[in-house]
């Protein structure tokens, strides 16, 4: 991820537009239909032909970069945090998250609020409402074949897991993995990607990190 600083106001809308569409590696023709207006439209844009151009034709293109009609046309600095890429349509609200590693699970309610786009270089985006204490990690060889190589997990420690569903969490009270949910009764049995070991059941020692709730091969770096 790179931290976009702020323009000058002299760039024009042609010179801000081309430098977003560099960046989200999207094409004229692409970009016009994504943003429902003519292509013939776009390319003026793009080609500084129009001098003063409309708010309803600016305004499909801000949203779909996520920025304002004046950043777009270099009256608002870009934010100094915007992540180089992303993109955002008016109907899917992205958000992005931080991918930390493994070592750093057990500490992330206490830390996270020190992560920020200046100083974490790797994040993710997803569409999926997630709270603001989520994160994200590389997946292990072990999860292979229901998580696939290099993919990367987001996890939630606010969404409550439900049978089914794949927990991060720490044995030991120490060391954090992944486990299965299974419910039994009033049972919470804890499954290993080994099928063959037996489940165990969930106790008061264990520690759960959260729940895993997407799992993406994509990402923002």
């Amino acid at each position: 991820m790179q931290l976009i600083e702020s323009q000058q106001p002299s760039l024009s809308v042609c010179q801000i537009l081309r430098k977003l569409m560099m960046e989200a590696n999207i094409r004229e023709a692409e970009l016009a239909r994504r943003v429902n207006l003519p292509q013939t439209t776009v390319n003026r844009l793009l080609l500084g032909g129009t001098s003063d151009p409309r708010a309803n034709t600016l305004k499909p293109i801000a949203d779909f970069f996520g920025i304002t009609i004046g950043q777009l046309c270099g009256f608002e600095p870009l934010a100094i945090n915007r992540i180089a890429g992303s993109t955002s349509t008016p109907s899917h609200a992205w958000r992005f998250i931080p991918i930390i590693t493994w070592e750093q699970v057990s500490s992330w309610l206490f830390t996270k609020k020190n992560i920020t786009p200046a100083n974490h270089p790797n994040w993710i985006g997803t569409e999926r409402s997630v709270s603001d204490h989520a994160y994200a990690l590389p997946s292990l060889s072990f999860m292979e074949p229901r998580f696939r190589k290099h993919s990367i997990l987001i996890v939630d420690p606010d969404v409550q897991y439900k049978d089914g569903h794949y927990v991060v969490i720490a044995l030991d009270g120490i060391h954090p993995t992944v486990r299965k949910i299974l419910q039994d009764g009033l049972d919470t049995l804890l499954q290993s990607f080994d099928q063959q070991q037996s489940p165990v059941k969930l106790i008061k020692k264990h520690i759960i990190f959260g729940t895993i709730v997407e799992s993406r091969m994509d990402t923002y770096t």
